[in-house]
């Protein structure tokens, strides 16, 4: 066990309460970097689209103008769309991760973090490494999470605003059934993923299902 650890049980066990500075989580640090490369990788391939369509006219005799430019246009057209909506993915997972650093606390009331709180302790588990939907494919992805309960589904989903419910978990399900299932465990500046969660099910095992409001922005 780390001493930065050790002093955060030991706060939580003597004061009942404890506020922990947020950092962004590994998997959306990563999301981010995905993102980055994957726009760098559009931008190369434009650029070497016109390469290529500079170097035929230069080097063949008669090359297909027509066939050329109509196939670059095309392509530039899909690799624009294609660039915006990356870097919009890129500003949003940027806001995401600004609130990311909001406070996480620990309380009776229940857990804040990202923004959202308290969410009472009897509307999600223990925090467990399980795996999960993934957030950008259709495959599945090891992630720390805390699985919503009865109670907790419903105030997520249906108490909730949608502006907020993203700050909780990205959504999940088929088109016709989206929904959050989850809470996302939260990174903790100067902590561990492990750490975090062994801090976060000390508290649930203490508070256990202390409050009932829905999570709603701290005041």
């Amino acid at each position: 066990m780390s001493p930065t650890l050790q002093q955060a049980m030991q706060a939580l066990h003597q004061t009942g309460r404890l506020r922990l500075q947020g950092a962004p989580a590994v998997w959306s640090s990563g999301i981010l970097v995905l993102l980055r490369i994957v726009m760098g990788l559009v931008i190369f391939l434009a650029v070497g689209g016109l390469v290529a369509v500079v170097s035929v006219a230069f080097l063949v005799e008669n090359p297909p103008w027509f066939g050329m430019i109509f196939g670059f246009i095309s392509c530039l057209a899909m690799m624009a769309v294609l660039f915006f909506l990356i870097r919009r993915g890129i500003q949003r997972q940027e806001q995401f991760r600004e609130t990311e650093r909001e406070p996480v606390l620990l309380e009776p009331a229940g857990l804040t973090l990202r923004g959202i709180g308290p969410i009472p302790w009897r509307d999600f588990g223990p925090a467990v490494k399980r795996m999960v939907p993934a957030e950008k494919d259709s495959g599945y992805t090891l992630r720390a999470v805390m699985e919503l309960t009865n109670s907790g589904m419903f105030n997520v989903n249906e108490r909730t605003p949608p502006e907020l419910r993203e700050r909780i978990s990205p959504v999940m399900g088929p088109m016709w059934n989206r929904h959050h299932r989850y809470i996302y465990v939260p990174g903790v500046e100067g902590l561990q993923q492990s750490d975090v969660i062994e801090l976060i099910n000390m508290a649930h095992r203490m508070f256990g299902y202390g409050g009932v409001r829905p999570p709603h922005p701290p005041q």
